[in-house]
Formats: structure tokens, sequence, C-alpha cells
């Protein structure tokens, strides 16, 4: 009887550290999480051209403050080059289509986010809830996962390097982010494409994942 019960016991400890095991390695942020079809953001525009072949046309805007040229797909994806830098910093997918690392999708659950990219306060941007992450060692460069503010399940995600708010424009431009360099007085007028959509606060507000 005793030798039974301590091999219950081993076997008990053993599911535990197993378990442990399991759960330590999930919820991880990871490199290819801000990375779409192949191409990493800050990939040059060559990579971009050689992964993701001819686009249907591409576009020149100030999108968040920063002179982009964006090649839209026909699937619907777009990628914008710095026009500085020659360097990708953003991914805009057709999210009804688009399948990201562990199966997230559209519709994918709260449980299955934070089990796939960890834990995470939401933040209110702009109209709307996200779930934020940044690359280690790159903390310009956000995963967005748009969370609907009931269940939080996903409705979209990007990828970007640009500017979330106005402190984290001014703090790249402070650290010499060279694709912030000044826009040309000619391109003024588009001035006002994109910058609505970036927040004129300090801070973004951080909230709890309840409601």
């Amino acid at each position: 009887m005793v030798r039974k019960a301590s091999c219950l016991l081993a076997l008990s400890l053993l599911f535990a550290v197993l378990l442990s095991s399991v759960c330590l390695a999930a919820g991880k942020i990871v490199d290819e999480d801000f990375s779409c079809k192949g191409v990493l953001l800050g990939d040059s525009e060559s990579v971009l051209q050689s992964k993701w072949g001819e686009p249907m046309y591409d576009k020149i805007a100030i999108k968040q403050g920063v002179k982009v040229r964006t090649y839209v797909y026909q699937d619907r994806s777009e990628a914008s080059v710095a026009v500085a830098t020659g360097r990708v910093v953003d991914f805009t997918v057709d999210s009804e289509k688009y399948i990201a690392r562990n199966n997230v999708r559209q519709g994918a659950t709260k449980f299955w986010l934070e089990k796939t990219y960890g834990k995470k306060q939401r933040q209110f941007l702009d109209g709307a809830y996200y779930l934020i992450y940044e690359r280690e060692n790159h903390p310009h460069q956000h995963l967005l996962l748009k969370i609907d503010p009931e269940d939080g399940h996903l409705l979209e995600l990007r990828i970007t390097n640009l500017p979330l708010t106005e402190a984290e424009r001014s703090m790249m431009q402070e650290e010499g982010e060279p694709m912030l360099r000044e826009v040309d007085s000619d391109d003024a007028s588009l001035m006002n494409i994109d910058m609505s959509s970036l927040p004129q606060e300090d801070t973004v507000r951080l909230e709890g994942l309840g409601r």
C-alpha cells in the first residue's frame, strides 16, 4: 500500500512538473508575431517585393506622422514602407481571412489570445479597446489586437512600427528615429490623411481586462 501511494505521489509530481512546463511555454510573444507572410517589420522594400510579389498599386501618404509608400495587394493586404528609410513599418491585413501564429484569427477568444501571447491589460486607443504587445528589444514595434469590449474576442489584427501616440512619436524623435524625418513642405496637404487616428493624449488609458 505504501509503495502504491509512493508511485501515485511520484506520478502526481511528474504531472505537475509537465503541466508547469506547458504553462510556462504558453503565452509568450516571439519575433514571428511581428511578421506577416514571411516579411518582418524592419525588412527592406526588396525583401517585401520578393516575398509578396507584385502589388495591384501603391500610394504615398502621411500615416501617423510618417511619410510612407503603401503597397496594396489583391488579397487586401497592405504593407507600408517608410519613404525615409525604405524599411517596412506597417502591415494591415484582411481580418476575415488572415491567420496568425497558433491559429489566431478573427473571433479568437480572450482565452486563446492570452494562451498565445500572454496576459495584457487592455488599452483604450482611438475609440476602441486593444491588447498591445511590444517586441523584445524593439519597444516601438507593436502587435495590436483590437478586441470586443464585452467578451474580449479578436476583431482585428495589425502589426506596426508607427507611433501610436504623440508622446511615442516625440520619444522616437528624441531617439533619432530616421523614418520621422521632417515631412517635405510639398506634402503638407497630406498631413490630415491618417493623423486623425493618432491620439492627442500623452498616454493611452489603461483598463483591466474585465469591464
